[in-house]
């Protein structure tokens, strides 16, 4: 057995070190698709399907974005809607709106 000091209890924390193989995923994945546990083994992980994070740090999901401060370049598919409280863009954020998308701020 494996113990860790605990900075926070000042105590020895049992613990145990991660097996061999460690976090495996399910094929295929999506770049920037939000991981979520496939199975309650803790040990498989798989895509969120329709949740995404974008690389303007906005998260994108079936049914809203929420982001009150765009900085780079945000893009609401055909399909979404984003729904801002107060929406503030900086010097330089663009948002792309695809034909069907819609942006609401509230």
């Amino acid at each position: 057995m494996a113990y860790k000091f605990n900075p926070f209890t000042g105590t020895l924390d049992y613990y145990q070190s991660a097996s061999a193989g460690g976090v495996v995923g399910i094929a295929p994945t999506n770049i920037g698709a939000i991981t979520r546990w496939a199975d309650t083994t803790a040990t498989t992980i798989e895509n969120s399907p329709g949740t995404n994070v974008q690389d303007s740090g906005a998260i994108e999901a079936q049914g809203f974005i929420t982001n009150r401060q765009v900085n780079g370049t945000v893009t609401v598919g055909a399909t979404e809607s984003w729904i801002s409280p107060g929406l503030q863009l900086q010097p330089g954020a663009v948002i792309v709106m695809n034909p069907g998308a819609e942006l609401i701020v509230i």
